[in-house]
């Protein structure tokens, strides 16, 4: 009971902090006297610091108490299939240093974990922080990923087969390692400090050169028996649909992800249509190019991405026929790079979805960009500080 009321104490000052004495009794049901020892114990070993003081109800002003941001770090690293990132994260998850690399030519999973253990020697130098400090490393990365074992499986668009990137990292870095999948990475960080803050019921959708889900329920990631829930893009949206990565045909991945908007590009140039924006050689068109075109306002690309927002919300009504959730994130370098995509998918979703669920359907960009698997990252770490997993 110590340890659930210390953790109980320790979710409050991350989610509502800073607190005084009495402000963390009320919300706990604790006595004064057992918040008074737990906040002291804190205190001591430095996790808790005083930050001013609260309002007075008559008498001396008590003290505020908040999580101390130099107390404690972790490593946060996101890999994907174009470049790496690794950050050192304070106990609040805000970056107090980063480094980002191009991915390996080769995409070889030990050279991504070489590639973020020199990174992290480096920001540790840099930053000055105190190693011992460091508590551990969350990494997100393509899926599906088992997070118990800390593997991932054949990812769609890397080369690899089963990968026990957890052992690799953990081997590199010299410290302990979670590992979990961008999408549900995405989804934890967006939910302790972006745009599902608010809720206890979200799905992530993130949608980048493919198309990955995360879902939270009660404020916990579901991530399957043991896991691959959240593979939203591998729904069949069009049984005459383009072959996937997968190996099935017509799932929404196929459809409407970056991947996708690529092959389409390529498919109209080839039958005729007229851009400025492209090579001759449609073969030489990756997703930055149309990502570039896009911005420059071509009308062929701003075409196919309507196409695929359009194709975004027919796979989110099944999402809320489903699991009815309070909220859906949309996150990743499509809608990044074109915020109309989330518009189009929500107004798509209305229209289609069941009837009692008309007007529940929230769809809302992300609030933490690219941030946000990095957070979720981090989080993964930090958060088993605050909960007592029974």
């Amino acid at each position: 009971m110590k340890q659930v009321n210390r953790t109980q104490v320790l979710d409050l000052f991350r989610t509502l902090g800073p607190l005084t004495k009495s402000e963390i009794a009320e919300h706990t049901q604790l006595t004064f006297a057992a918040v008074s020892k737990i906040v002291r114990d804190l205190e001591s070993s430095g996790i808790v610091i005083p930050q001013g003081e609260g309002k007075s109800s008559g008498g001396r002003r008590p003290v505020l108490y908040a999580l101390n941001p130099d107390a404690l770090y972790v490593v946060a690293v996101d890999v994907s299939v174009e470049e790496i990132r690794v950050a050192l994260m304070d106990v609040h998850t805000r970056i107090a240093g980063e480094r980002r690399l191009p991915a390996p030519s080769g995409k070889n999973p030990r050279d991504y974990t070489l590639l973020a253990a020199r990174a992290f020697r480096e920001l540790v130098e840099e930053s000055g922080v105190d190693e011992g400090k460091i508590i551990g490393c969350g990494v997100s990365t393509p899926g599906p990923v088992n997070a118990q074992t800390g593997e991932i499986f054949h990812p769609p668009n890397l080369p690899w087969g089963v990968v026990p990137f957890k052992d690799l990292m953990e081997e590199a870095l010299k410290m302990p390692v979670k590992v979990e999948k961008d999408a549900n990475l995405s989804a934890l960080g967006e939910r302790w400090r972006g745009a599902g803050r608010d809720v206890e019921n979200l799905i992530y959708v993130l949608v980048g050169e493919g198309i990955g889900g995360g879902i939270v329920i009660g404020g916990t990631l579901y991530q399957g028996n043991p896991f691959g829930a959240g593979e939203i893009g591998h729904v069949t949206v069009d049984i005459d649909g383009f072959r996937c990565n997968c190996g099935n045909y017509g799932c929404l991945e196929a459809m409407a992800s970056g991947l996708a908007v690529v092959r389409r590009v390529e498919r109209e140039l080839r039958r005729g249509a007229v851009s400025s924006a492209y090579p001759e050689d449609v073969e030489s068109i990756t997703l930055p190019v149309v990502l570039k075109a896009l911005r420059e306002g071509d009308d062929l690309t701003c075409r196919i991405f309507d196409d695929s927002a359009r194709m975004l919300g027919i796979g989110l009504t099944g999402v809320f026929n489903s699991f009815a959730p309070e909220k859906v994130i949309i996150g990743g370098k499509m809608v990044w790079a074109y915020p109309k995509m989330v518009e189009i998918a929500a107004e798509i979703t209305r229209q289609r979805v069941v009837s009692v669920l008309k007007d529940r359907v929230s769809i809302v960009p992300g609030e933490l960009g690219e941030d946000a698997s990095l957070i979720g990252a981090a989080a993964l770490v930090i958060e088993d500080l605050f909960t007592l997993h029974l």
